[in-house]
């Protein structure tokens, strides 16, 4: 009803820097582009003509509809997201979400396990929350068995055929490990077994082959906009299938979609609403092909220049397919507090 062929007109022209005074390289939250702040701005006293601010809008107005039906819109533009998938956007950042998948999912089968694959603090933690609802079993655990120096050798994993879905963190952000969709063991996974994948970090960073993926979620912090948008993207057929009875009203995937304008209570629409611009922005920019060119040109030369400095910057990841492209992780010369403490 509400969704136009961009959210937001942009000056896409591309540029070396676009003038700001400060760049943020952590890990999030990441850095937008100036022309979204700009945008952002200028409508933060009267949102199209409303008279209002973005961060005053009612959650059953048009303006906040016209917001939600673009930004997801936009969101499904630049992931590719086909129709067997709905893109819903919550609060609660993607740690709410290990809940809601116990919650929502380990009901599809009736042993409620979890196969889930840990490869670092991330996943860890999903652990911790989700064996509170069921039996998770661990297909592999980097952390324990190599303190994340490699992946686990897929011979090695166990899944187990009875377990209600395969649950692994694509990007590992503190450990910089991160999975290379086309060679991952797909294969040792049941067909009928729903994927879900932790995008968090790595997110709109390459092509998500969504025939593997019943769901995909992520903060949007990292890569699509700031703190306080959730983005989550699920198969239809999973939704309102086997949901706990105690599922936590926050996390009811079914009770929100079928809440006026897929909203149960009042959403954060200030972040949402960046995230909407900034994907817009993304889009206009080239979209997901563009992003995935410059990923990989980015990483590429930082690696190289890490594996061409004779040991002096150093990865303790031993396997180069599973070094992150988006969280270079190094040390300087075997650990040198001194001197990391001077580049720091």
């Amino acid at each position: 009803m509400f969704v136009e062929k961009f959210m937001q007109e942009f000056n896409t022209k591309p540029v070396i820097a676009d003038g700001r005074d400060a760049y943020n390289f952590s890990a999030g939250p990441c850095v937008l582009p100036k022309a979204v702040l700009v945008k952002s701005a200028e409508e933060m006293l009267n949102y199209r003509g409303s008279g209002q601010s973005v961060q005053e809008l009612s959650h059953r107005q048009d303006e906040f509809r016209y917001i939600s039906e673009n930004t997801k819109a936009e969101i499904k533009k630049f992931l590719q997201v086909p129709d067997t998938h709905r893109v819903m956007l919550q609060q609660g950042g993607a740690t709410m979400q290990y809940t809601a998948i116990a919650k929502n999912l380990l009901g599809l089968k009736p042993d409620r396990i979890a196969n889930l694959l840990i490869t670092g603090l991330w996943s860890l933690q999903n652990y911790d929350e989700m064996k509170k609802y069921g039996t998770v079993n661990i297909v592999a655990n980097n952390v324990s068995d190599n303190d994340c120096t490699r992946m686990v050798p897929p011979s090695k994993w166990k899944v187990d055929p009875k377990g209600s879905f395969f649950h692994f963190c694509c990007n590992e952000t503190v450990n910089g490990f991160e999975q290379d969709y086309d060679k991952f063991p797909w294969h040792l996974i049941p067909k009928d077994m729903p994927v879900i994948g932790d995008m968090s970090s790595n997110v709109g960073t390459k092509p998500i082959p969504w025939d593997k993926f019943a769901m995909i979620y992520m903060g949007a912090q990292k890569n699509l906009g700031p703190a306080g948008c959730t983005v989550m993207v699920i198969r239809n057929d999973l939704i309102g299938k086997c949901a706990d009875k105690d599922v936590p009203i926050l996390c009811d995937w079914d009770l929100f979609e079928k809440s006026p304008d897929t909203y149960y209570n009042t959403p954060a629409i200030f972040p949402m609403y960046v995230t909407g611009l900034n994907c817009s922005y993304m889009n206009q920019m080239g979209g997901l092909a563009y992003y995935d060119q410059i990923t990989h040109m980015k990483s590429k030369m930082l690696w190289d220049f890490i594996d061409s400095s004779d040991g002096f910057y150093k990865s303790k990841i031993t396997d180069k397919s599973y070094r992150s492209r988006v969280n270079v992780i190094f040390r300087i010369h075997d650990g040198n507090v001194k001197l990391e403490a001077t580049f720091i």
